[in-house]
């Protein structure tokens, strides 16, 4: 599991720095503390300094938000986030 801080911007725009916990060539899990984003929502998602992304809301539980990439990452990007951007220890559960 990696954690990289990151940050989503709504249609609505709203934009919150998160936490990303787990991520994928097709999406990611997040923490939100306060999230008030919708299941079946579109966001779009900075991991690090790499986006936007336009990103789906799968769903959600608490502050865990679970989202689905528009277009897969591909595995050299997702190589470069888990190698050079994890921050193990950082953010909340």
């Amino acid at each position: 599991m990696v954690q990289v801080a990151g940050r989503y911007r709504s249609k609505h725009g709203q934009s919150r720095d998160i936490w990303i916990k787990d991520i994928s060539e097709y999406g990611c899990r997040f923490f939100d503390r306060f999230s008030v984003l919708e299941v079946g929502s579109t966001i779009l998602i900075k991991v690090g300094n790499i986006g936007p992304i336009t990103t789906d809301v799968k769903w959600r539980e608490g502050s865990t938000v679970g989202a689905e990439f528009d277009n897969p990452l591909h595995p050299s990007v997702l190589g470069h986030i888990i190698r050079e951007m994890d921050r193990p220890g950082e953010g909340q559960d």
